[in-house]
């Protein structure tokens, strides 16, 4: 198993895997808009260059080379940039600019968990705790000491794995009207 930055070719593969997650979030851009042009707005998006300098997509590969998982992540500090990117890439698809995330979601003092998801076919193979204990690494590299993401209260779950690995309440915080634990953890 290799973890590491995804590149240009890895970018359709996660954001398949992140509209599972867009998918549980019941995001109104997401649900609202024709689907082949809401995949056509990540991938040029995730491929232009902010989102290269600015935020860091990490890849979980098996031996064969195939993505197994990704974490995609951020420096809170980065959210706005990173939202204001997406904005300029509607002229490259059959939808009309509208917001994608209605709700800020990060604080500036950390690294950013936005989405972590395992391909369904590799599920309970320890990917996921994986792409978190590589998680640090990332964070340190961005002059951060902490890392944050939210947990759905639905996801009992991966809350439970993300406690075992240290995180710890933070506050509570409601994203597409619903109610999730923003967790964070000392690195």
């Amino acid at each position: 198993m290799q973890i590491t930055k995804a590149s240009t070719a890895d970018i359709p593969t996660v954001v398949e895997l992140i509209k599972i997650i867009l998918d549980e979030m019941e995001l109104p851009f997401y649900l609202n808009n024709d689907p082949e042009e809401v995949t056509k707005l990540f991938v040029e998006t995730f491929k232009s260059q902010t989102y290269t300098d600015d935020a860091d997509v990490i890849v979980a590969k098996n031996d064969q080379g195939e993505v197994t998982g990704l974490a995609f992540g951020y420096p809170g500090a980065n959210e706005d940039l990173l939202d204001v990117e997406f904005q300029k890439h509607f002229d490259q698809v059959k939808i009309p600019a509208q917001p994608i995330y209605e709700d800020p979601e990060a604080d500036a003092d950390e690294w950013y968990l936005d989405s972590l998801v395992v391909n369904p076919k590799f599920q309970n193979m320890g990917i996921g705790t994986k792409l978190l204990n590589a998680l640090p690494e990332y964070a340190h590299q961005r002059g951060l000491k902490k890392i944050g993401l939210l947990v759905d209260d639905l996801n009992p779950n991966a809350e439970r794995l993300y406690r075992r690995l240290g995180f710890e309440n933070d506050h509570e915080q409601v994203v597409s009207n619903h109610r999730y634990q923003h967790l964070k953890k000392s690195i």
